[in-house]
């Protein structure tokens, strides 16, 4: 009876040991692809870039609209204080009067609007809206390229904060050794009680860093969730510590590479366009316009108006040979405008050399610090070895364990920080040139 009444229980605290693994970020694990994924559907500067492309998209639609005929039907109502009537004249004396219309009057209509000339204004508009849409699309993938580059940065600067914490346990770990060795030779009387103190300082020295290793992985967390745009913290667990894995070369010619891919090369060279092509269609819209319209309708004093119907089609043209200079104004702001982005581009071209020319030299010296710091490391861990053997055979001193440790926690540290250096030049680099460094959305990597 005991058992039965056991087994509730058990499952009770199966069920809150599983929550509480949950609550404590034992989740799946987060890959950086992971990561990238749910950025690209969650992160809000995405979210606001694909509105901005379709805010582009509808004043495409409004320019190519402005080029169809509009259909109208219309409904009136009219009342006059008089009946309308005209007088009527015969040789020369009125004779009378004729009924003009109505003095209450109902009047339904169809009606056909259109441009069948314009001097090109509608033509030159909608290319002009059109290379303006490009441009958009082309500035939001630099945008999507810049929100893949934050996300990547965050998550390696996560994944060195992790390493850097496992180096501080590890070196807590190798402090508090140091301290169990320390304690045994006082109680055999080998050592003066002043070596256990300053073991025990470098024991606190070491659960300090450790301390801040869990800040800095925490404060690591939350950048990367700002850069994705979801908390992942209480849903993921990292993955085991990042491996160098194959780090590709620079093209051949890195900076027409960029110029070719960059996007917001293409941004400006459509901005640059519609600039022009607005500039024409403001000139062409004080030129000649002829405008076809047409109705259909029925009119009576009651409603629906059937007594009076007919029809009339009107052809108009027209040229407005002086607006105090306002059309001209519009041109030349245009043109302005469109110098202005070939400046701006040939700015461009000079600042992409140098993001090129100092993501080159970052990638070039942190791949060769991964070598250097690895054989380092294997070096201070040696000596750490042989400084803690000889101290305890009492032919070393505490110092020189003490100093072999400061030794390979400097070591391991910068093997950490070049190997996560190294990640984050390449993804430098990637973003220089113009790809995303993971396959997705950029012409450079397809």
């Amino acid at each position: 009876m005991k058992k039965i009444r056991g087994k509730p229980l058990f499952l009770i605290f199966l069920l809150l040991f599983v929550l509480c693994r949950s609550a404590a970020g034992e989740g799946s694990p987060l890959t950086l692809e992971k990561a990238l994924d749910l950025a690209e559907k969650n992160n809000p500067v995405l979210s606001a870039g694909r509105e901005r492309i379709a805010q582009g998209k509808a004043r495409l639609d409004q320019a190519t609209a402005a080029g169809v005929p509009d259909l109208a039907v219309s409904l009136l109502y009219q009342e006059t204080g008089d009946a309308p009537l005209h007088p009527v004249f015969i040789g020369g004396g009125q004779v009378g009067f004729a009924r003009a219309g109505f003095q209450t009057t109902w009047k339904a209509a169809l009606s056909l609007t259109h441009v069948l000339y314009s001097g090109g204004a509608l033509r030159l508009n909608e290319k002009a809206r059109k290379a303006a849409l490009e441009g958009i699309i082309a500035q939001e993938e630099r945008t999507r390229q810049g929100v893949f580059w934050s996300v990547q940065s965050s998550w390696y600067d996560l994944l060195r904060a992790r390493s850097r914490l496992e180096v501080a346990e590890e070196v807590l770990a190798l402090a508090k050794e140091h301290l169990r060795q320390v304690q045994i030779l006082l109680k055999n009387g080998a050592v003066a009680g002043s070596e256990v103190l300053r073991v025990e300082v470098s024991v606190s020295e070491a659960e300090l860093n450790r301390i801040k290793g869990e800040n800095s992985v925490a404060v690591a967390w939350q950048a990367l969730e700002r850069a994705v745009g979801l908390p992942l913290r209480n849903a993921f667990s990292l993955p085991p510590g990042e491996e160098e894995g194959v780090y590709p070369p620079f093209p051949e010619d890195p900076l027409s590479f960029a110029l070719r891919f960059r996007p917001e090369m293409k941004a400006l060279e459509r901005a640059m366009n519609s600039a022009l092509f607005s500039s024409r269609a403001a000139s062409a819209l004080g030129g000649p316009q002829i405008i076809l319209s047409g109705e259909v309708y029925a009119a009576d004093e009651v409603f629906f108006p059937s007594k009076a119907e007919d029809w009339r089609i009107t052809l108009a043209a027209s040229w407005t040979l002086w607006d105090g200079g306002e059309t001209e104004a519009k041109a030349r702001e245009a043109r302005a405008a469109a110098d202005e982005l070939y400046y701006r581009i040939e700015d461009l071209k000079r600042q992409i050399a140098l993001e090129i020319s100092v993501a080159k030299l970052n990638y070039e010296s942190s791949l060769q610090r991964i070598n250097v710091a690895r054989a380092l490391e294997k070096s201070a861990g040696e000596e750490y070895r042989m400084a803690l053997r000889r101290y305890a055979a009492q032919v070393g001193t505490n110092i020189d364990v003490l100093d072999s440790r400061v030794a390979l926690t400097n070591a391991k540290n910068s093997l950490v920080e070049s190997i996560y250096d190294t990640r984050k030049a390449q993804i430098e680099m990637d973003f220089a040139l113009g790809r995303t460094g993971n396959g997705k959305g950029s012409e450079g990597v397809k």
